[in-house]
């Protein structure tokens, strides 16, 4: 059953005052949860007074670390090319990414799924641009349970084409790239931050089980930023993607 306790109830409902046009909050406020059940619990309510259904997750849950993920709202996910609307003299958040989506479901059993076993389950890959957008004023003087609540800023996902030879790529070792405006952002060789991303896709598919979740066949599942975290105004395009998996196209 839903958690609708008082605390959890009041959390969502400051949140999606944010999301409706209130403005950033300057600090936690209501929506600081007492632990990661809380914080997941905040996310679906918000979720279900939104209309909205689960269509994928975020994660960055490198080994020896606390985990960092959340749900994406079905209605956020976009394919490559699309537009994407930034108020007025505003900007926003972008991260170049790889994502992953499930061909099938990885539900609780007796033992935990293995990183074999996950990479079965996967249907597809490709690069991925996530949009970020707080809920705060300042998402890097929040604690962790509060931007878990707040789904990590997540504000959308655009997904570029499936790549058909993925299985064959190293995902550890590729050039990543991404522009606003003809301008180059970033462009480097390298690894995930996180770790290895198929790593991070597993402990994620093991960890939500704590919180009576699990990845589902077709949902997106979208690893975590090689290009750190930065904004760009609006009437930009943004161009991210690797070398040997595609780009993916934003015009803001």
């Amino acid at each position: 059953m839903p958690d609708t306790s008082p605390d959890i109830l009041r959390a969502a409902e400051m949140l999606l005052a944010v999301r409706h046009g209130a403005g950033p909050r300057a600090g936690r406020g209501a929506a600081a949860p007492a632990d990661e059940a809380a914080a997941w619990a905040i996310q679906r309510e918000v979720l279900r007074r939104m209309g909205g259904r689960i269509g994928g997750w975020k994660c960055a849950t490198p080994e020896g670390k606390p985990p960092s993920a959340a749900l994406l709202n079905a209605a956020g996910l976009r394919s490559s090319p699309t537009h994407w609307q930034v108020a007025p003299g505003g900007r926003i958040g972008i991260e170049t990414e790889v994502a992953f989506r499930l061909g099938r479901d990885l539900k609780p059993r007796g033992t935990p799924w293995t990183r074999e076993e996950v990479v079965e389950a996967i249907a597809a890959c490709f690069p991925a641009i996530e949009m970020v957008a707080s809920r705060y004023a300042d998402m890097n003087a929040v604690p962790l349970l509060t931007n878990i609540a707040d789904n990590i800023a997540h504000g959308g996902l655009v997904c570029g084409a499936e790549v058909p030879d993925w299985r064959s790529r190293d995902l550890n070792d590729l050039t990543v790239r991404q522009s606003a405006g003809g301008v180059v952002q970033v462009e480097k060789r390298g690894s995930n931050p996180a770790g290895d991303p198929l790593l991070s896709l597993t402990r994620l598919a093991n960890h939500l089980h704590a919180f009576g979740l699990h990845l589902e066949a077709g949902q997106v599942v979208t690893t975590g930023s090689w290009t750190g975290l930065l904004f760009v105004e609006g009437g930009q395009r943004v161009v991210g993607g690797f070398e040997g998996l595609g780009e993916v196209v934003v015009d803001l």
